[in-house]
């Protein structure tokens, strides 16, 4: 049975630090968010997307896209608006469902 040298060891701890500090940077580690209820949509998105949610929760009877810019502003999108639906195929903007409950 060999046994792994100082040097190895070390490599090993540094990798699964590494690991566990890159984890805990990832915002979409968490899938449940708290968000309201559309109630207006737009059909012009921000320039700069943060973040993109499609809103799908049972308690909201509209069905839109909640988009939040690099300043933390929040607009809803009308999910027929062409620019929106040009960034979801192309692959640039990713909009998980808003699957948070009521509070």
């Amino acid at each position: 049975m060999s046994t792994l040298s100082y040097s190895r060891w070390i490599f090993l701890l540094s990798l699964t630090a590494l690991m566990f500090i890159s984890l805990s940077e990832v915002e979409s580690f968490s899938p449940i968010i708290k968000l309201d209820c559309c109630q207006n949509l737009s059909n012009r998105t921000f320039p700069r997307i943060k973040q993109c949610y499609e809103q799908k929760r049972l308690d909201c009877n509209i069905h839109a896209f909640i988009i939040k810019n690099h300043k933390g502003r929040l607009r809803c999108i009308d999910p027929k608006s062409e620019e929106l639906r040009n960034k979801i195929k192309k692959g640039q903007l990713r909009c998980p469902p808003d699957i948070s409950s009521p509070e």
